[in-house]
């Protein structure tokens, strides 16, 4: 089943379609669609109907930048339920491995078996369930929240899972689709066939936009405020689920992980891809 492939983009930044194009193109992804991306700076009130701060979730309020960037997902999440087809999106300022094509095609024809695969990685160590192979790729299940979410690929039941769950929101993208939520099946891709520019050793390289290597989020999302963050009582609780998620680790957690094949640490990049930042 042929999978479609989005990218992204906001409006006034041209350039960046242009890198994603020939990003694409090396990575053997023939059609790419260019998603006109929602823009916070456009108006000064922006705001979704969907969004819903100050519940006590998992995260008191967003920036309208994130807002944005949740809504312009959310669009295409529709649109890969309207086509019946798996769907990648990507945001327009990743790295591709010459791979990504192939790796993708051979994902696509299995998206029966999961809802969510992620494409990218960021480096550090994080905690991911035992291994898996679909089109004969490795996947590692996704057993907590990850940073990015710059690549990733959705079945239509993913995007479907996605769409309800999000019908009222407070939530950082990237935490939210890398959720443990009940039947969504979310897993890593090993080794990752992308890389966000930012999180990139890009260094002696002449061939990468400047506006690549930053990040729409940082650059027009300001850090949130302590009233952003919410009242000290909704932030001693989330420093206390933060400490029993620690001591849990410690007490066993991470023992029993590991022993049902699990794995704690950095997921690998394409041999073609820049090295972390470190």
């Amino acid at each position: 089943m042929k999978t479609e492939v989005f990218f992204l983009n906001l409006d006034r930044v041209p350039d960046r379609a242009v890198f994603m194009a020939e990003q694409c193109a090396h990575g053997g992804i023939t059609a790419p669609i260019r998603v006109s991306a929602t823009d916070a700076s456009a108006s000064p009130d922006y705001t979704s109907p969907r969004y819903n701060p100050h519940r006590w979730g998992p995260y008191w309020s967003m920036t309208k930048t994130e807002v944005a960037v949740f809504e312009s997902h959310r669009k295409t999440w529709e649109t890969i339920v309207e086509t019946g087809r798996p769907g990648v999106i990507f945001e327009d300022d990743i790295l591709l491995s010459s791979s990504a094509g192939a790796v993708i095609e051979s994902l696509g024809n299995e998206h029966g078996g999961y809802e969510l695969v992620k494409l990218d990685a960021v480096g550090g160590r994080y905690r991911f369930g035992p291994t898996c192979t679909f089109g004969g790729q490795t996947l590692r299940q996704i057993v907590g929240v990850l940073p990015s979410a710059a690549a990733y690929l959705l079945s239509p039941s993913g995007a479907a899972q996605l769409l309800e769950l999000s019908q009222s929101y407070c939530d950082h993208l990237d935490d939210f689709i890398t959720r443990p939520w009940p039947g969504f099946r979310a897993f890593q891709l090993e080794p990752a066939v992308a890389v966000q520019g930012m999180f990139s050793d890009l260094s002696g390289r002449t061939d990468i936009p400047v506006s690549v290597i930053g990040s729409e989020r940082t650059d027009f999302g300001k850090a949130a405020t302590d009233d952003g963050r919410g009242p000290f009582s909704y932030r001693a609780m989330k420093e206390i689920k933060r400490t029993a998620r620690k001591i849990a680790r410690k007490r066993g957690g991470d023992k029993r992980l590991l022993a049902s094949g699990g794995f704690i640490g950095e997921i690998p990049l394409a041999s073609d891809l820049p090295q972390f930042k470190r």
